[in-house]
């Protein structure tokens, strides 16, 4: 049997000998910058919306305010015109 002192020192060494190869290992890990390329601008990789943009559009008839919404994203009418609240 292996004596607890040396049964120590043994996973002492090995754990200093996994530790530094860990250590070495990230150390020599080449790291180079990205490049865009050729042909694609910022704009094409740029953030994409993931809801459509809607707005109220207004309008005045006869003194009476209406209003309705405008789907800016798909260039289309969202319901009908409507008396405004206020």
């Amino acid at each position: 049997m292996i004596k607890k002192g040396l049964k120590r020192n043994i996973l002492s060494a090995l754990s200093v000998a996994s530790l530094s190869l860990m250590l070495v290992s990230a150390w020599e890990m080449p790291v180079h910058a990205s490049e865009v390329p050729a042909g694609i601008t910022a704009s094409e990789e740029g953030i994409a919306p993931q809801s459509d943009m809607i707005e109220w559009r207004y309008k005045d008839i006869n003194g009476v305010l209406y209003r309705r919404l405008f789907n800016y994203t798909e260039q289309c009418w969202v319901g009908e015109w409507e008396v405004c609240p206020w």
